[in-house]
């Protein structure tokens, strides 16, 4: 391999002399055929056209020499090799050295015949190296050359002559004669040698070809892969990356969006605030179960828990939760999980990203960490004491900071209790709520203000609304300190005011009722701010805009949603949607904002929940929605002050 590398490297530096004294030996040979065809026509013409002329020896032999056919015999003994270093003159030309040979003299008179040539052709394969091709024709011979592959090879110093049947031995240069003979020998010495090459270049191939071939993948036996889809790393690594191609396949933009449109401008139709976008639900898990609770995470928003009652279908868990990702076109559950008891809420742990909570109807508290995909039920669950609560747990709520923060529940036996989330074995506190009258209340909903992890709110059975606080003096009972009368039938929704901005709202709270109304109120005073009667039947929940000041929205189990801005109309919703199809009631439980105040999420009685969009006039504020908001307050007020004086 090595000297064949070397010679390659040899002919390439050659090739541009080679080509030039080839293009020289092809003039000289035109000129010697002209001038032999002349001679020839002369002698013709001088002795006409039936008499032969005879030619001299040395006449036949110029003759011979010119047209590339050797005057000398076949010798049958072999003579001595010239010495290696002799001159170039005594061997390279084999007409010289038979005319200083008396004997090569005396067999020059032997007649001559043809023979016929012997050629080899192989296929020409274009390449940088020998390869297996080589072709030679007549042509080629006659000047000295041979094709190997794509490179010209031409007789040089290291070529050495083969002796046979008493030919000369001897180096032959192809600038040194006017016509070397190629001899047949030398053609079947260099295709040996050439495949000789061409055997090492095909092994080195080969070798190649086996460093670079990939490996091809197996298919996995049965065997293995039921072990395979039965192992939890594997499905949970499957599933994180069916997630992430899933969200990058569903990028949500808006291309028919109309920047020449006012935001701000009020719609014409009251149903062109809300467009349903999306409804989430699984025919396996979701399918006839009443959604009891729905709950945002704040670590990713993009996520939110749904807890179902239980369904019909025998041998299913009582109590599910799926996580669905609303961020995505697909529907998509992140997580489902479930226990064997109804769960009643369902909530996030603020500061624990991976866990969540839930408040079954036996009265346990059950917790699941989202990183173990593959366990679906709960890793910790709170013991069936009479220390913890007895009844249905209701509400659930992380009050306080990272460093001091409380889980808090309510029971519907109005038992409030604090929980450490990484010790479920016992609450960290238990206390019943009293009324004024020092009477059990009966809980149905509560609600903390933003920002506060004592004082709180708690709605009844009675309709009435209990304002109490967490630190009183007795360890057993939390005594109200402020009871809001205003419904005549059971709570069905409570919610402190969530927007923030320039002003303060936080003291504000709403409430809604199977009475069929809508009650605004606050904690400065007990006195009812307004009261808005515009749903046809049982008001089921009612939520806050966690962005706009003035904006709520509400349901009825009539099947209709209600948007209410107050900075436009406190007598009526500005928009107003049934939800299902025309004449179908959908019996709507649940109602819950997303944090950026552009989706409003209802879950029904059949395991749906229904994503609606929201005009972003609700959601992108001007700068005086907060003063504006300040001064309908003010007017309720004095409202609220005349229509005292005119009923005393």
């Amino acid at each position: 391999m090595q000297n064949a590398e070397q010679r390659r490297l040899e002919l390439q530096r050659k090739k541009q002399k080679l080509a030039e004294l080839k293009s020289i030996r092809q003039k000289d040979e035109e000129s010697r055929v002209q001038n032999l065809l002349r001679t020839n026509e002369n002698g013709a013409a001088q002795n006409g056209a039936s008499h032969r002329q005879t030619l001299s020896s040395e006449q036949m032999e110029e003759i011979l020499r010119e047209v590339g056919i050797s005057a000398e015999p076949t010798i049958r003994e072999e003579s001595p090799a010239p010495p290696r270093g002799a001159h170039a003159e005594n061997h390279l030309n084999p007409m010289s050295a038979s005319a200083s040979n008396p004997r090569i003299s005396s067999l020059l008179s032997v007649d001559l015949e043809f023979s016929t040539v012997q050629t080899a052709s192989t296929d020409n394969k274009d390449s940088a190296i020998y390869s297996k091709g080589t072709q030679t024709d007549d042509e080629r011979i006659s000047v000295g050359e041979f094709s190997l592959g794509s490179q010209e090879f031409d007789y040089d110093d290291d070529m050495i002559m083969p002796v046979d049947h008493g030919q000369f031995r001897g180096r032959a240069h192809s600038h040194d004669q006017d016509s070397p003979l190629p001899y047949n020998e030398e053609i079947a010495k260099l295709l040996g040698q050439a495949k000789h090459v061409d055997k090492a270049l095909q092994r080195q191939d080969t070798e190649e070809k086996k460093s670079t071939h990939v490996q091809t993948v197996q298919p996995l036996s049965e065997e293995e892969r039921n072990r395979l889809t039965l192992d939890p790393e594997f499905l949970d690594s499957f599933n994180r990356s069916c997630k992430v191609i899933g969200r990058a396949l569903n990028e949500d933009i808006d291309i028919f969006i109309n920047y020449t449109k006012d935001p701000y401008e009020k719609a014409v139709a009251s149903d062109d605030l809300l467009h349903l976008a999306q409804v989430y639900y699984d025919e396996t898990w979701t399918a006839k179960r009443l959604v009891t609770g729905m709950a945002f995470s704040e670590h990713h928003p993009d996520l939110l828990a749904v807890s179902y009652g239980p369904c019909d279908v025998p041998n299913e868990p009582p109590g599910v939760i799926v996580v669905w990702n609303t961020k995505s076109k697909r529907i998509t559950a992140e997580f489902i999980v479930y226990c064997q008891s109804e769960i009643q809420s369902v909530a996030f742990a603020r500061f624990h990203a991976h866990l969540l909570l839930a408040g079954c109807e036996s009265g346990q508290i059950c917790v699941w960490d989202n990183r173990l995909t593959s366990r679906k039920l709960p890793i910790n669950r709170s013991p069936l004491t009479t220390q913890a609560h007895t009844q249905p747990v209701s509400c659930l709520a992380v009050v306080g900071t990272k460093n001091a923060h409380n889980f808090v529940s309510l029971s519907r036996d109005g038992r409030i209790c604090s929980w450490n989330v990484d010790n479920l074995t016992q609450p960290v506190d238990g206390k019943e709520l009293m009324t004024k009258e020092g009477k059990p209340a009966s809980a149905t909903r509560m609600s903390f203000p933003i920002g506060e992890m004592q004082t709180f709110v708690v709605g009844t059975d009675t309709g009435e609304i209990l304002a109490a606080s967490r630190n009183g003096a007795d360890p057993a009972v939390i005594k109200t300190d402020v009871c809001y009368k205003g419904h005549s039938g059971t709570l069905t929704g409570i919610e402190f005011h969530r927007a923030s901005g320039v002003v303060d709202f936080s003291h504000l709270f709403i409430s809604s009722s199977h009475d069929w109304t809508i009650k605004l109120w606050s904690t400065k005073d007990a006195n009812l701010k307004f009261s808005f009667e515009s749903h046809p039947d049982l008001v089921l929940d009612v939520a806050w805009s966690p962005v706009h000041p003035a904006v709520f929205a509400s349901i009825d189990a009539d099947g209709n949603i209600f948007v209410w801005n107050l900075n436009e109309d406190v007598e009526g919703p500005v928009a107003r949607l049934r939800a299902g199809a025309e004449g179908d009631t959908v019996y709507m439980n649940k109602l819950i904002w997303s944090a950026d105040g552009k989706h409003v999420f209802v879950g029904d009685d059949e395991g749906r929940v229904h994503m609606y969009d929201v005009r972003e006039s609700l959601y992108v504020l001007k700068s005086e929605e907060w003063n504006r908001f300040a001064r309908v307050l003010s007017d309720m007020k004095e409202s609220n002050e005349e229509a005292e004086k005119y009923n005393m």
